[in-house]
């Protein structure tokens, strides 16, 4: 998983904030992002369908490695719930 660094202003709250790379299964995508002002940091993931501004799933973890293996079980769901 890649830290994707991005230019923000200084006064800005994005600064703050750690995006990491998308996860996709089928047409859904999962993105992470962090808040480094809290502590313990908290890793959110928002799950989303391709062209739906619609938040499937939002979900905060206290490490990315748990919030990639939710977001891949959820991904799984709702691939198989689509196809159904």
């Amino acid at each position: 998983m890649n830290l994707k660094v991005q230019d923000h202003s200084p006064h800005s709250d994005e600064r703050h904030v750690a995006t990491y790379e998308r996860i996709k299964n089928g047409p859904f995508y999962a993105d992470f992002r962090r808040d480094q002002r809290l502590y313990p940091e908290v890793y959110h993931c928002v799950i989303q369908r391709e062209c739906s501004t619609q938040i499937l799933s939002w979900s905060q973890h206290r490490s990315l490695k748990l919030a990639i293996a939710s977001a891949q079980e959820e991904l799984n769901r709702l691939c198989e719930a689509d196809s159904a």
